[in-house]
């Protein structure tokens, strides 16, 4: 089969595309036979070297969705020919195998390229605001770079879920995405101080729940936009700068800093199928949809992370074998 394949970090030469065995069939695993993979930025990282993964040489991505082939023998409630998504490494190729937990009958109603770039937006998402953020409907919400691909899902959530979105971006093709999708209030970070304009669209409390992936000052700047016994959920470095925070920005207010990584999060501690449970309803009902910038073939995938690296994305972006 052809894969993604990374051989040593670098730029996007370095992405490979190859053929390689099919995955061997894991007891607890599901072979699924791809339709579409997406691309997210911790591939970007990846494949820098900045984002941790299995040895060199390895095949590349964290998601996909297609069909099942073949179920392991210790997996229960799937079926040949089932149509699927799910989280694992190595999604970006024709086939591939994912622990079961990790994988979620879809609805008929969604497409099936779209389904692959759904995952990994979705379910992060959905544990920022609720399982780590224990957003409260009538809250408000900061959601920095709202046009990205897991910025769009939490406008969108959040919205549905009863909050108030203020929401930052870098142009206004990106800002009227965002407004599109539900945000109240949005943010051109390059023209205005977006701290400053929080404070006014707050009478200076802040907000209940700041949803933060940039880092260096960006966070810096969200930490002080958080309310009293507001959270500020970090959940990634895009800029890949340090911040420095003063503790007294997180102490004299009571602000709780939280910091998430799913791709890090211990085995079985995040309930993903409920997570997913709750939200095809909300899917199949059209309060909350993904955004897809580019569909591309596998082959381009070198475009993709030029796309991505240079922040021109507008929702997701999916690769189709």
């Amino acid at each position: 089969m052809k894969a993604v394949r990374l051989n040593e970090f670098g730029d996007v030469d370095k992405l490979l595309i190859e053929d390689v065995p099919e995955p061997d069939l894991r007891p607890h695993h599901v072979m699924i036979k791809v339709d579409s993979a997406g691309v997210n930025y911790a591939d970007i990282l990846r494949r820098a070297g900045n984002y941790p993964g299995p040895g060199l040489p390895s095949s590349m991505g964290l998601e996909a969705a297609g069909t099942v082939t073949a179920v392991g023998a210790e997996v229960s409630g799937f079926s040949v020919g089932q149509k699927v998504m799910g989280m694992g490494p190595g999604s970006q190729a024709e086939f591939v195998g994912i622990n079961s937990n990790l994988v979620f009958p879809y609805p008929d109603s969604l497409d099936p390229v779209e389904a692959g770039g759904m995952p990994i937006v979705f379910l992060t998402s959905y544990h920022i605001l609720k399982t780590r953020g224990g957003l409260q409907s009538g809250s408000t919400v900061l959601v920095q770079a709202g046009a990205s691909g897991v910025g769009t899902v939490l406008i969108q959530l959040a919205k549905a879920w009863g909050a108030k979105v203020i929401a930052t971006a870098s142009t206004q093709d990106k800002l009227d995405l965002c407004k599109s999708l539900g945000a109240d209030v949005t943010i051109n970070y390059t023209e205005a101080d977006f701290e400053e304009v929080v404070k006014e669209e707050t009478g200076g409390a802040g907000v209940e729940l700041v949803a933060e992936c940039v880092g260096g000052e960006v966070l810096e700047k969200s930490v002080r936009c958080v309310a009293t016994y507001g959270v500020l959920v970090s959940y990634g470095n895009a800029s890949q700068t340090t911040a420095n925070l003063v503790s007294s920005d997180v102490t004299a207010n009571n602000r709780t800093f939280i910091g998430f990584s799913m791709g890090r999060s211990p085995a079985g501690t995040l309930d993903h199928k409920g997570a997913m449970a709750e939200m095809f309803p909300m899917i199949a009902a059209g309060q909350a949809k993904l955004v897809v910038d580019q569909v591309l073939p596998l082959a381009e995938v070198g475009k993709a992370h030029q796309h991505l690296a240079n922040r021109g994305a507008r929702g997701k972006v999916i690769l189709t074998p």
